[in-house]
């Protein structure tokens, strides 16, 4: 899909449809039906008199010209109050209006960006959200679909009086890193295996100029890797630990980020297995590796002032007969042992040798991602990010790097008062607590292997899929927290 810039009145636009803004309270005194042809207008003003024409919030109105513009069609989009409008309103209508546009078999569309800006949201930031809410709001995942669907969006017009266009490229890949975030949890487990995982990490890596190196099984052993090497002994498939190097900061060497993320390609729950209903959206247990790896390929396109190393632990969690058991004890690379009293507590397990890794690598910050715990979604519900951390600071700048972009992340706590729950009376810690703060505990244990790292962890179990079409999101994986990670690293490189 191309996106480009037309300036000029956007009723003179030649285009299948057009996105206009309409503030309520506000419809014509502002906006393109200001100088727009009387005839036009009449006819709108009789929509508005029935109630069919409003900027209140959610409203979408559709209206064939007729010949009385240029454009073909046009959508005014309801905003709501002027005051009251966010860059959440905008993401939100535009997503739905670009699906509703091309369900009319539309192929370009044209936005008027000026009708949506406001005094806290110009209009070079409504050109940046309108750019991912458009690549982001028309996904669609049919890679295994005999009957693809025939009518695609191909165009967008951003009608502004000015442009920045580098911003428009740069949140281009942020949103296709998005995407590519959302394919990769998409796609069925025997198509989405660590070794396939890895192959096309390795792709990014070549088509990006980003340093790539693979950790197997062989090499995991000499690396004392016992905790990652336990779940990964219960498949026939063979575990690796991804390595994607991004050296955008060469003359600081020793400054530089980890993103680390879990990349179980399915979870069974190993020998604590779980019930069938709780598998079948086990696919995209390893949302947190695509994650990184799609947030590493969009911050080598945006040519980022900052070194990132993006790490993931990839493999299957299944009861073979050689899986680990319930009782079973393990040694992380660092030489803590822990005892495995539930194979499904997985996530922390393979997380403990990755964040080794990165603190053998020498990193200055460590970024977690991870569908850790169903007990988040119990805390937060289906909206939020769980963040947990041991630098107050850089916890900060990771969730005010989320609010930037649309992301919300929210703190729970992680103190030392927590780790008698997990403490292990034949091992150094157990992978499991007891009673309640399942989500504290699951973050507790990795943050263990942080060291004296600064160190967030976002727990993705509850945002990672979504059963609803909504704004700019699709049925199925969301692609978060992508936006997240790229926003932090842009932060960090000023």
């Amino acid at each position: 899909m191309n996106i480009n810039f037309q300036q000029g009145d956007p009723l003179k636009l030649e285009t299948d449809c057009l996105l206009a803004g309409l503030f309520e309270g506000d419809e014509f005194s502002s906006g393109i039906l200001v100088e727009a042809p009387h005839s036009l207008v009449d006819s709108l003003e009789t929509l508005y008199s029935k109630g069919e024409l409003t900027g209140k919030s959610g409203n979408s109105t559709l209206i064939h010209t007729l010949g009385n513009a240029v454009p073909l069609r046009i959508m005014f989009l309801g905003l709501g109050k002027r005051e009251s409008m966010t860059e959440s309103t905008i993401r939100d209508v535009l997503g739905s209006a670009v699906r509703k546009a091309r369900g009319i078999r539309v192929t370009s569309i044209a936005v008027a960006v000026d009708t949506f800006s406001t005094k806290e949201t110009d209009s070079n930031r409504v050109a940046e959200i309108t750019t991912m809410a458009s690549i982001n709001g028309l996904y669609r995942y049919e890679n295994h679909v005999s009957e693809k669907s025939e009518t695609t969006v191909t165009e967008i017009l951003l009608n502004m009086e000015s442009a920045a266009e580098s911003n428009v490229v740069s949140y281009t890949a942020i949103a296709e890193a998005v995407n590519l975030a959302r394919d990769l949890s998409n796609t069925p487990p025997n198509h989405m295996t660590p070794t396939i995982l890895s192959n096309i990490a390795k792709e990014k890596a070549d088509e990006n100029g980003i340093g790539f190196e693979l950790i197997d099984e062989k090499a995991m052993k000499k690396f004392g890797m016992g905790s990652i090497l336990g779940v990964a002994q219960g498949s026939s498939e063979p575990a690796y630990l991804i390595i994607m190097k991004y050296e955008g900061a060469k003359h600081s060497p020793d400054d530089s980020i980890a993103l680390v993320g879990k990349g179980i390609t399915f979870d069974s729950g190993g020998l604590s297995l779980k019930p069938p209903s709780g598998m079948m959206t086990m696919k995209g247990d390893m949302a947190g590796g695509a994650a990184v790896i799609a947030a590493i390929t969009a911050i080598s396109k945006l040519n980022l002032e900052i070194n990132v190393y993006g790490i993931v632990a990839a493999t299957e969690n299944m009861p073979g007969g050689m899986a680990q058991r319930p009782g079973d004890v393990v040694t992380a690379m660092n030489g803590t042992t822990i005892e495995v009293l539930n194979t499904d507590a997985e996530g922390r397990l393979v997380l403990a040798d990755a964040l080794c890794y990165a603190n053998h690598l020498g990193v200055s910050k460590i970024v977690d991602i991870a569908t850790l715990t169903g007990a988040i979604r119990t805390a937060l519900g289906d909206q939020i990010i769980g963040t947990f951390g041991n630098n107050d600071l850089f916890t900060k700048q990771v969730i005010q790097a989320g609010s930037e972009e649309g992301e919300r992340l929210w703190e729970l706590p992680a103190d030392d008062s927590f780790t008698k729950n997990f403490k292990s009376e034949i091992a150094d810690i157990k992978n499991i607590g007891g009673g309640g703060a399942g989500a504290t505990i699951g973050a507790m244990v990795i943050g263990k292997f942080a060291g004296d790292t600064p160190w967030v962890h976002l727990d993705i179990a509850a945002v990672s899929r979504t059963n609803t079409v909504n704004g700019d999101m699709a049925k199925g994986a969301t692609g978060i927290p992508v936006k997240t990670l790229v926003s932090l690293c842009k932060s960090l490189s000023k």
